[in-house]
């Protein structure tokens, strides 16, 4: 890209004064005196510190309480910014040692409402959610060689927890994108100064990369449409990139099975043996009964048989009259007026996550992002405030830009993937955005193909793991968050780092299959998907092919559970 690299005048200003950045606070403030950061007035160290190789992260925060655990030798820098008369926000750089940086960035996202710099494990759990996700990125891609690079975007909050943008348009600008543009800038320019050596003017970043999930997908998207020169490539999962109507629908979901007295309310208990009952009849429909729907899309069911007066029906798993009025509106798109606002959950995901109570994801937008009313509840919820929502759009979160040409013109590659059961963000939105891309800029999918490639997962929940009625769907892919799912970091049993133990090529590692894009022109026409024995690595059970979007892998014949048996047509 025409952009992609720092000001060659601020490298040479900068190693005229320095010719070796220590890992220390003063070294890092004498360096930053002599570069001249247009729009950065003012920019503080934090703190700068070496961590031993084995050694652990040391900056937890309500997203991210956990230290991230086994790291090689790094230098953790930290930075305050200000980005405005009120507000301010941190990142973070770890930087490997000299002789194993590989010449590049990897800036990683966040999750949902949550900030906090992404170098220590995050433990998410809303009272509607009860799986954990753990998120070690920062600390993970220094293991390939990167220089890592995160921040919180201008506040500090566990995922589910909105209460920061009350009355705040700043932060709320902060967290959905100028966080991010100004760490990856600033980044551009400090990091090329520790890496240079006395036998070179200055080191230089050759490729900028992103990864993240849902929030941290949006980001991505985000980010590529504003500002197109501060990636080389995104690898974008589960994206939550329509801010507005993803949170109107988490809000509107939970009202389809409120109150819970009311006749046509589904128990919790009764969304998972329902699930597993359409899971079992949409994988009849595949070719291959293997507990695994491979296209949702294509699975049709007659959902009369799920009545309890239908004589064929499993009689622990199906639903009066109202109740399956009640789970057809939840599975199908939510609409306005005919027009489809946001696309319902595939069969086979679990209702349940969304429709048993009020998800504070939802209603927390309406309350601090768009009215700054905190009585705000999800039962007050009605079309107008979707409706206020995208007319309003607080901080131009929503990555609704579909016109990126300037970011394929500078070569940047797009590498998404999306859960094909995902219960909190339907896999729908995802393709939607392919689709939205390929209408505003006028091509066709080939033409896309070679910028943007989506692959969808079957059987994957969000971002992490396969879903509870899919237990044996292959879902590692060495993508954002992904890494502690098959690591057994939460309880010490294992020694994974990164990439796909015993399989760290290209076909199986997704950071490695986008680097692959963007450096060697060699677009990806293939994933393969990985499931480890209990989810914890390195004994593999089963792997399978997955496919860019719209193909599906097709079952050849042999083993189930090896990839090569999985083509894509």
């Amino acid at each position: 890209m025409t952009s992609r690299w720092a000001s060659l005048t601020a490298w040479a200003l900068l190693t005229t004064y320095v010719l070796c950045l220590e890992c220390n606070v003063a070294a890092f403030e004498a360096a930053l005196e002599t570069l001249e950061l247009e729009g950065f007035s003012s920019l503080s160290v934090v703190y700068a510190s070496i961590i031993l190789a084995g050694g652990s992260s040391f900056d937890p925060s309500p997203e991210y309480p956990i230290n991230a655990t086994n790291l090689p030798e790094l230098c953790a820098v930290k930075f305050n910014v200000k980005s405005s008369e009120t507000t301010s926000y941190n990142w973070a750089v770890l930087f490997p040692d000299r002789e194993t940086w590989n010449g590049r960035l990897m800036t990683t996202g966040n999750g949902g409402f949550g900030g906090g710099i992404n170098v220590s494990l995050i433990t998410f759990v809303l009272e509607t959610v009860t799986d954990c996700w753990q998120y070690p990125d920062m600390g993970e891609y220094t293991h390939y060689g990167f220089a890592s690079v995160s921040t919180d975007t201008g506040h500090l909050s566990d995922i589910g927890d909105s209460s920061w943008a009350l009355n705040n348009p700043e932060s709320i600008i902060d967290w959905s994108y100028r966080a991010l543009h100004g760490s990856v800038t600033l980044a551009k320019q400090i990091v090329p100064a520790y890496y240079r050596n006395n036998e070179t003017t200055a080191s230089r970043v050759e490729f900028s990369y992103y990864t993240g999930c849902a929030t941290g997908g949006r980001q991505g998207l985000r980010s590529l449409q504003l500002y197109p020169d501060d990636f080389d490539g995104v690898l974008a999962g589960d994206a939550a990139w329509q801010t507005t109507n993803l949170q109107s629908w988490s809000t509107w979901m939970p009202l389809q099975n409120y109150p819970p007295d009311a006749p046509y309310h589904i128990p919790e208990s009764l969304f998972n043996s329902v699930t597993a009952r359409i899971t079992s009849l949409c994988d009849s429909q595949d070719g291959i009964v293997d507990s695994i729907i491979q296209d949702s899309a294509r699975c049709s069911i007659d959902y009369a048989s799920l009545l309890c007066s239908c004589r064929t029906t499993n009689r622990t798993a199906c639903l009066t009259k109202p109740q399956l009025a009640t789970l057809k509106r939840m599975l199908s798109p939510y609409t306005i007026n005919g027009e489809i606002i946001f696309p319902g959950l595939p069969l086979g995901s679990d209702p349940s996550l969304l429709a048993s109570e009020g998800n504070p994801i939802g209603y927390g937008y309406f309350q601090n992002f768009l009215y700054n009313d905190t009585s705000y509840n999800f039962t007050l919820y009605t079309n107008d405030d979707y409706i206020a929502a995208v007319t309003s759009d607080p901080g131009r979160a929503t990555a609704k830009d579909f016109d990126i040409t300037s970011f394929k013109e500078g070569g940047g590659k797009i590498l998404m993937y999306h859960g094909y059961a995902d219960p909190l963000i339907p896999a729908g939105l995802s393709i939607q955005y392919v689709t939205n891309t390929l209408s505003t800029m006028g091509i066709d999918e080939s033409q896309l193909s070679s910028f943007l490639r989506l692959f969808v997962i079957p059987g994957m929940g969000h971002c992490v793991s396969n879903t509870p009625t899919q237990p044996g769907a292959p879902w590692y892919i060495a993508a954002a968050s992904q890494i502690a799912g098959i690591a057994g970091r939460l309880t010490g049993i294992n020694n994974i780092t990164h990439s796909v133990p015993g399989y760290m090529d290209a076909r199986h590692d997704s950071v490695m299959a986008l680097v692959k894009w963007v450096e060697k022109g060699v677009p990806p026409d293939e994933l393969v998907a990985t499931k480890f024995v209990n989810d914890t690595a390195p004994v593999v059970e089963s792997q399978r092919t997955v496919c860019p979007w719209p193909k599906v892998a097709r079952y050849t014949g042999g083993d189930l559970k090896a990839a090569h048996n999985w083509v894509c047509d």
